[in-house]
């Protein structure tokens, strides 16, 4: 695959063109854990447990911290804010991996995310936690480029499926135990512990990741810097930032300024992603853009759910986690069959019916809170989001990836990043302005919040057949 079909800025312009890179990890016939990759495997995976454990604990606990820091109007901005963040740091990062290898990324932003766990903890007000979650989520998004770049460089192809499976099913530990374990954190101790927990396992993490660090030494590439992707990926988080800030201001000149930001997000993902990608272009670009979509529907309404179930039913944060808990193994089961049977399914069919899940998950629940139905139903309907997701996401991600050439495996690994984190953090921004449009009132504001974000795994499921 040649830099011209990857994306609109080249990955190495002709007169500078590297020499070719064999990247291609040797296979010695052995799994995830066999001694030559048992190291790695645990250490990654840790690492994204750690993720997946401080995601699902702040969407629990945040409906509390809003409460005792006085910041409900920061409510949506303070996971925006981290997607933004991470919008920037993933395309950095992605440039810097393909120029220095994962290490030099991997090990900034086991830093940042550090430093913003400890900033988030300690912080006296709403806005000094939205800034330390924008330190976050620049280390988040150093670490997840760097990871993906790993896959690619240490594991043979035949098995990018498997821990790419494997990363969602890191998710399972922390989403059966965090939700509650956070909620049970916030009703005794505080809700700041919660994060306090997130150092001491990124500590453990990071010393089994001590192995890895010191095999991923790369000598310097001539891949230039892309200037100009990493300009646009700072405009776009801008952009993403001042969606999200139009949900105060919803007169005339408030929904003005929000057409002309989405534009402007729109525009900014071009030289971030492959060419083609908005228009659904068959290959790579229907790869990035089905699970951008397919994210933006989930995370538009998972910032919503444990709300709702807090204040419509009155739920204390550890039981409001209850949902996420179960959509975690849901998510992990539809990987983990992916994960040990994709030869067996079809990979457009697969997305389109995953696609079909998730439209009908959100319609369904849109639909039960409309007519009050019990706690239970709720809880019971949200899961199937989970696996609808979880199915999708490992056979699109493994399917892009194998597309990279040696020398655009950051820019490919970058481009799935920044349509997860532009499509999630544009839906949570839209659902910020649908909640406050429909008077944040229960249940209308959550309807309409369920009902919009059914839109984007629409639109996925009508291009899905673009996809091989």
């Amino acid at each position: 695959m040649t830099s011209s079909t990857v994306g609109h800025e080249p990955a190495h312009p002709a007169k500078s063109a590297p020499p070719a890179m064999s990247t291609e990890p040797a296979d010695s016939g052995g799994g995830l854990l066999s001694p030559a990759l048992r190291a790695t495997t645990i250490g990654v995976i840790a690492l994204v447990s750690l993720h997946a454990f401080e995601a699902m604990a702040l969407t629990t606990v945040m409906p509390t911290i809003a409460r005792e820091l006085d910041g409900a109007a920061l409510y949506a901005m303070a996971f925006t804010a981290t997607l933004a963040a991470g919008i920037v740091s993933i395309v950095w990062s992605g440039n810097l991996a393909d120029r220095r290898g994962p290490r030099p990324p991997l090990l900034i932003g086991l830093v940042l995310f550090a430093i913003g766990l400890v900033g988030a903890g300690l912080s006296p007000t709403m806005e000094v936690l939205v800034g330390a979650r924008v330190v976050q989520g620049l280390g988040a998004g150093m670490t997840s480029t760097a990871f993906y770049v790993l896959v690619t460089r240490v594991y043979p192809v035949r098995l990018h499926t498997a821990i790419l499976a494997g990363f969602s099913a890191a998710w399972v530990v922390p989403s059966i135990v965090g939700p509650f374990v956070a909620g049970l954190i916030a009703q005794t101790i505080g809700w700041r512990w919660v994060f306090g927990l997130a150092v001491i396992v990124l500590v453990v993490a990071a010393v089994l990741l001590g192995r890895i660090v010191t095999g991923l030494r790369q000598e310097l590439v001539d891949v230039p810097w892309r200037r100009r992707s990493i300009a646009a990926s700072v405009l776009l988080a801008v952009a993403v930032l001042a969606l999200n800030a139009v949900a105060d201001r919803l007169d005339a000149v408030g929904v003005a300024l929000a057409l002309a930001t989405l534009v402007v997000v729109c525009l900014t993902l071009l030289p971030l992603t492959p060419r083609g990608t908005l228009r659904a272009a068959r290959g790579l670009p229907t790869d990035v853009l089905l699970r951008a979509l397919a994210f933006a529907a989930f995370s538009g309404a998972e910032v919503y759910l444990p709300r709702l179930l807090t204040e419509r039913d009155g739920l204390s944060p550890s039981l409001a986690g209850i949902a996420l808990t179960i959509t975690g193994v849901t998510w992990f089961a539809g990987s983990w069959v992916q994960g040990r049977w994709d030869r067996r399914f079809e990979i457009g069919r697969t997305a389109s019916v995953s696609l079909a899940a998730i439209t009908l998950t959100l319609a369904g629940l849109a639909v039960a809170v409309a007519v009050g139905a019990p706690t239970w139903v709720v809880i019971a309907i949200f899961p199937v989001l989970g696996l609808g997701i979880g199915t999708l996401y490992p056979r699109v991600t493994a399917q892009a990836l194998g597309r990279a050439g040696s020398t655009e495996q950051g820019f490919v690994s970058s481009a799935l990043q920044i349509g997860d984190s532009s499509g999630a953090a544009t839906a949570i921004a839209l659902s910020a302005i649908v909640f406050t449009a429909a008077g944040a009132a229960v249940p209308n504001a959550y309807v309409a919040v369920f009902a919009v974000m059914a839109l984007p795994a629409l639109a996925g499921w009508l291009v899905a057949h673009r996809l091989p």
